[in-house]
């Protein structure tokens, strides 16, 4: 029996404001971090693999607090959001902006040291390679992808019914070798 290496919901529900306003159960502000790594840790994992960074773009960045906390630790985090209405609330506006994953044309060549990323899976599986792309073209370092693997979902459905898609690690780290990036960590791919 051949595996399954991606798994595509036919109809995602839509992202609105009520998704946020039920993150897990809680509102996006209050869980967050349930859905994303400590910035301290990624800081941590990216230096034990000799990436260092002044600069950090998370790409579907909600509400903003990564960018809020990563800024803390002293890293010169922005954000992007295709949400309006999430970008609405946002905790700290002047570091984040309205711009989809698929567009980042705007954004200039080299502006930033590593990607973190958690948005990916809310994009369809045939966009992931344009997207790589364009963060090849605009970051120096790496990409930290924080989502779930399809071999890790033990109940064989998605936690998270916005969510178009799920994939394997070795989907994943194939997109990204073809994107010009190096599989270097569970979570860290380097720009070649």
């Amino acid at each position: 029996m051949k595996k399954n290496i991606v798994k595509i919901h036919e109809q995602p529900k839509e992202i609105d404001l009520s998704y946020f306003d039920n993150y897990g159960g809680y509102n996006y502000s209050d869980s967050y971090r349930g859905y994303t790594v400590e910035p301290s840790l990624v800081i941590d994992s990216l230096v034990d693999n000799n990436i260092f960074l002044e600069t950090l773009l998370d790409a579907g960045c909600a509400s903003g607090e990564l960018v809020r906390d990563f800024r803390r630790l002293g890293i010169k985090a922005y954000g992007i959001e295709k949400n309006k209405d999430i970008l609405k609330k946002c905790v700290i506006p002047k570091f984040c902006t309205d711009m989809d994953l698929r567009d980042m044309s705007e954004i200039n060549d080299s502006s930033f040291d590593v990607i973190y990323c958690n948005a990916l899976m809310y994009v369809y599986p045939q966009e992931v390679a344009n997207i790589l792309k364009e963060f090849h073209r605009i970051c120096t370092e790496a990409v930290y992808l924080c989502n779930p693997f399809l071999e890790e979902n033990y109940k064989g459905n998605f936690q998270d019914k916005s969510r178009v898609f799920l994939a394997t690690r070795t989907w994943w780290a194939k997109q990204f070798l073809e994107a010009d990036f190096e599989k270097i960590a569970d979570n860290i791919y380097r720009r070649c």
